[in-house]
């Protein structure tokens, strides 16, 4: 069900942003960023009092002075009132940040599906290698598993790979690899990897604008597939946290998006 969503919403999606897909991977992140700045921006102006936070961001700064000078008089009584007031203040800020948050919500969820699905990695280009691998429970080790030859596709290492025992690796597990190429067409390659009397089926494609999911897992047999796709960075350089789960895109996709909320806002006079 959930991936019948995604699906739909990706394809929704690629009918409005499919041209970015034409720019280089480095223009395609930072159309998306100062996109999603202007949505969360513009959001901002039409569902909350911006008047009400002009007045507030003046009281603040006159409290600010004021709690100065009682401070610097050890006026307790008078720091005290202060301090409640811009509590007071505070909040009222607060209950005018929920409706564009919700508001902007379903913008953003929607623009971060579709990001997932192809702003992640670079498709891969006809006939450029690709490592493949099948991941298998450890009890497979030293086992035999293939790739069915399919037209358009080479295998250079060979279409049978011995199960690999892995202990390195996180959990201990089997893995057989694989180093393809692939021609280009409109539609997918789906490999047919065979083993155990089974056969699992994963979908490449190469030579297009956009790629198919690089990981499947087959859970009902304790198998998942990948395709080793190159990671986009902007310009190459900019990293993700593997430890947060924050891939590399994802990570660009922040550093642009919030210094450029802050920028419209101060260029547009918004609270």
């Amino acid at each position: 069900m959930l991936e019948r969503l995604n699906n739909w919403i990706v394809s929704v999606m690629d009918v409005l942003l499919g041209w970015l897909l034409r720019l280089p991977s480095d223009l395609q992140l930072i159309v998306v960023a100062l996109g999603s700045a202007i949505i969360l921006t513009a959001v901002r102006v039409w569902t909350s009092n911006q008047e009400l936070l002009r007045r507030c961001r003046d009281d603040k700064a006159r409290l600010k002075i004021l709690l100065r000078e009682a401070k610097e008089r050890k006026d307790r009584t008078a720091v005290q009132r202060h301090r409640s007031t811009l509590g007071m203040i505070a909040m009222k800020q607060l209950r005018q940040e929920g409706r564009p948050l919700l508001a902007s919500l379903l913008p953003i969820v929607l623009l971060a599906t579709w990001a997932f699905a192809r702003l992640e990695f670079h498709p891969p280009s006809a006939n450029e290698p690709v490592e493949f691998s099948a991941y298998f429970p450890i009890s497979a080790a030293g086992r035999i598993a293939h790739i069915a030859p399919g037209e358009g596709v080479v295998a250079a290492n060979g279409w049978l790979q011995e199960i690999a025992a892995v202990a390195d690796q996180g959990p201990a597990h089997g893995m057989a690899t694989w180093q393809l190429t692939a021609s280009a067409r409109a539609e997918p390659h789906r490999l047919q990897i065979r083993f155990d009397h089974r056969t699992f089926e994963h979908a490449i494609r190469t030579g297009a604008r956009t790629y198919e999911s690089p990981v499947h897992a087959h859970d009902e047999h304790g198998l998942t597939t990948e395709v080793k796709l190159r990671p986009v960075k902007l310009f190459g350089v900019v990293p993700g946290i593997p430890a947060l789960h924050i891939p590399p895109w994802l990570m660009a996709y922040l550093l642009l998006v919030v210094p450029s909320v802050f920028i419209l806002k101060r260029v547009f006079n918004i609270y």
